[in-house]
């Protein structure tokens, strides 16, 4: 599977977050990590993403999902995938917004923010 797009990825575990950047780039995808919200923010406005992976969870006193829902705020239907290591389904998402229950594949982020359409097959 071989998918190029730019990636916001906002976590605040480097270890996991150097994973995604090893594991998703040996796919194509170039990940851009940040550890929290107003990191991504500042990001987001200068740096032309095609998706973004969210923890819920994040330090500094915006959580991932109203880092999520500003996102929305300045780009309609951009592709966000939320992830949690606690109970998925109490996250608050909006319904269109996929939560991944941690530990989660880097193959399946991949192959849900990129798509059939973007997928190299």
């Amino acid at each position: 599977m071989r998918c190029s797009c730019s990636m916001l990825f906002v976590e605040d575990n480097y270890l996991l977050a150097q994973s995604a950047v090893d594991a998703l780039g040996d796919v194509g995808m170039r990940v851009h990590p940040v550890p929290d919200a107003k990191s991504a923010l500042e990001l987001f406005e200068r740096t032309p993403f095609d998706c973004a992976v969210i923890d819920v969870e994040l330090p500094g006193g915006i959580d991932g999902v109203e880092l999520a829902r500003r996102i929305r705020q300045m780009r309609p239907g951009f592709p966000i995938v939320l992830a949690t290591g606690y109970d998925a389904t109490q996250c608050r998402a909006p319904a269109d917004m996929p939560v991944f229950q941690k530990p989660y594949r880097f193959e399946d982020i991949a192959a849900f923010v990129c798509g059939p359409a973007r997928l190299g097959r």
